[in-house]
């Protein structure tokens, strides 16, 4: 690593307030760390247990392993669309899930993360540069609607297991925004552990080169990519380019910190251990800068970036033009859009896909042809 670049490391380093200088490393090196015991163990055991009354009224019985078939990975608490619409003011979403809080158990809402799990929030402020770098700080909530791994099946992977680009179910997150290299609207992935997790005991697997993968791709296209491209386009083809995988472990309590670009999949659980978790993510207040005039002020996320394309000192990537003529905008999920949003949508993924075509990486070439114009006259 060159002098200048580790010189801008150490002064974000020295920034931090909770990690530690060896997780603030960890994160900066691969693009993920695990933060011991950023939630009390209390708290982690009585958002459990609202969970399994919720799935025992649905016949999942905790102490009854031959139920856990029935679901062997199921959400709790409300569906991802429905906290999304109703972060955006959607009062029918919004009464809907005040009305699967009161059924099972939980508070009216979720707890402020600053109060219940200063260590989290503080972790999360300095992978990303402080406190005004995130949209709404004091707003954060742990989250307290889980994501069980009972003892979904992952057989059928072939000989190389899931530490390969041939298993299925890769992805990067994002179904709700235009992604571009400096989305503000995913600052951070986030792994909240409420049980304890061994490995083989389903931790999500992580593709940890991806994040080079998609930065440099990112960069190409200060347009940005509809995240229906990226969903069902672009991520199994960049995959192939990864090759370095792990997977996450830790105790009830724990917070793995992942950066936004982070390939992962849900990984299967034949452990007879439930797994309980949630993998939300934070917003920062504005993009993510990569031509800083001050490289004191580049943010732990930031430099795995500029790691990524190089090394770099700094990279404009936008212009305050691009900002107006390419908007950081949010995008209604693929659940919640009516007939009219997706045949709009989909006219916008033709031209976006048949530019996208005559540009790197190859791949685009022979995948982005085979889509066709939607009729618009029906």
């Amino acid at each position: 690593m060159n002098a200048d670049f580790e010189a801008m490391i150490e002064q974000s380093i020295a920034k931090c307030t909770t990690l530690s200088r060896t997780e603030a490393r960890h994160f900066l090196e691969h693009g993920w760390v695990v933060v011991e015991g950023a939630v009390s163990k209390q708290v982690t055991a009585d958002i459990v247990a609202c969970a399994w009354r919720e799935l025992e009224e649905q016949g999942v019985m905790k102490d009854d392993p031959e139920t856990w078939k029935q679901e062997p990975y199921i959400r709790t608490g409300c569906p991802p669309n429905i906290n999304i619409m109703a972060s955006r003011g959607d009062k029918e979403a919004a009464a809907q899930m005040l009305e699967i809080r009161t059924l099972y158990g939980l508070p009216p809402e979720s707890s402020r993360l600053q109060e219940v799990s200063p260590r989290a929030l503080g972790a999360q402020l300095d992978c990303v540069g402080g406190w005004d770098r995130v949209k709404d700080p004091e707003q954060i909530k742990l989250p307290d609607s889980l994501a069980v791994n009972l003892c979904r099946d992952d057989g059928n992977l072939g000989e190389d297991g899931w530490r390969s680009a041939r298993a299925p179910g890769w992805h990067k997150d994002g179904w709700q925004y235009r992604h571009f290299l400096d989305s503000p609207q995913q600052g951070l992935l986030l792994g909240y552990f409420y049980s304890d997790i061994l490995p083989g005991s389903g931790g999500t697997q992580m593709c940890v080169d991806s994040i080079g993968v998609v930065a440099r791709l990112l960069a190409q296209h200060p347009e940005g990519i509809h995240p229906d491209s990226v969903q069902s386009y672009i991520q199994p083809h960049m995959i192939k380019e990864c090759s370095e995988f792990e997977e996450l472990t830790g105790q009830a309590g724990d917070l793995a910190i992942m950066h936004p670009y982070m390939v992962h999949r849900v990984a299967g659980n034949p452990s007879g251990r439930p797994r309980f978790a949630q993998f939300p993510s934070i917003k920062l207040s504005q993009p993510m800068q990569f031509g800083r005039d001050d490289p004191s002020e580049y943010s732990l996320s930031e430099l795995v970036v500029l790691k990524e394309l190089g090394q770099l000192k700094r990279f404009d990537f936008a212009t305050e033009e691009d900002y107006v003529t390419y908007p950081r905008e949010d995008i209604t999920p693929p659940p919640s859009r009516t007939e009219e949003e997706q045949l709009a949508i989909s006219v916008g993924l033709y031209e976006e896909q048949q530019r996208m075509a005559r540009t790197e990486p190859e791949w685009t070439q022979e995948m982005w042809t085979k889509r066709e114009l939607p009729d618009m006259s029906q």
